[in-house]
């Protein structure tokens, strides 16, 4: 009897290091350069990484082979059918609450938001980001549908254009994450070091990404991927909040 063949599960994740000039004004033309390095294997996913020369460094995590999923309830570690795991939705203030409208396995949540401006609406492999004004159609449909998720987030990009983030104010520059679409290809997109909205808006752009999504991040940045030996490798920089998290976006394996 021949062995059925093996399908390969994997998420790409690429070091980006972006090269700017120190103290750049907000209009001026980002240049990057690319260098191949190593690829390192974990789990059933590759992790390649692809090195940007210059100060400030991103890492992208792609899913290939995988479905999005969002949930209310903690993943279990133990599943390695999850393979990467990150929060989504901002959490209230009172640390129990979603902000917003949501919708994730099991979870409908018609929270009020806090000045959210975008929403993104998943169905299997197809993500959508845009204003929030959308968000009647694709919530409805999102919730008629048990494969499709919905959240409400900060618009950073739409069509590859800048949208204003006003929500952070003169906050000092931290660690970022989107959820963001290049090709129609979804990626997860984090910072690896501090930076204002506006600079991390402004990378996203100059990689070429259509749309984006801001993700909960700051103290509450705290996600993981599953290690080939089914161990539990943790990202993120900040993690003071992570058992207050009330939501997560899940790379799971088809």
């Amino acid at each position: 009897m021949k062995k059925k063949k093996q399908q390969t599960y994997k998420i790409i994740v690429a070091l980006v290091v972006v090269s700017i000039a120190n103290f750049l004004p907000a209009q001026s033309v980002w240049k990057a350069s690319y260098c191949k390095c190593d690829t390192i294997n974990i789990l059933a996913d590759t992790i390649e990484r692809d090195s940007l020369l210059g100060a400030n460094s991103l890492i992208i995590y792609t899913p290939i082979n995988c479905s999005l999923q969002l949930v209310a309830k903690r993943p279990d570690t133990s599943n390695t059918n999850i393979v990467f795991v990150v929060p989504a939705a901002f959490t209230a203030k009172n640390y129990k609450e979603i902000v917003g409208k949501f919708v994730g396995k099991d979870t409908i949540v018609t929270n009020p938001t806090e000045n959210e401006t975008g929403i993104c609406a998943i169905n299997d492999k197809n993500v959508y980001i845009g204003e929030i004004k959308d968000s009647s159609v694709y919530y409805y449909n999102s919730i008629q549908n048990e494969n499709s998720y919905y959240f409400q987030q900060m618009l950073l990009v739409q069509n590859h254009k800048k949208v204003e983030c006003t929500i952070f104010g003169k906050q000092k520059p931290t660690f970022r994450r989107a959820l963001a679409i290049k090709n129609s290809q979804v990626s997860v997109v984090e910072s690896l070091y501090r930076m204002n909205i506006e600079d991390f808006t402004n990378v996203l752009i100059s990689q070429g990404y259509k749309d984006a999504i801001y993700l909960d991040m700051g103290t509450w940045s705290e996600g993981y991927f599953i290690s080939r030996s089914n161990e539990k490798t943790s990202i993120g920089q900040l993690k003071h909040n992570t058992r207050h998290q009330t939501n997560w976006l899940l790379f799971v394996k088809d």
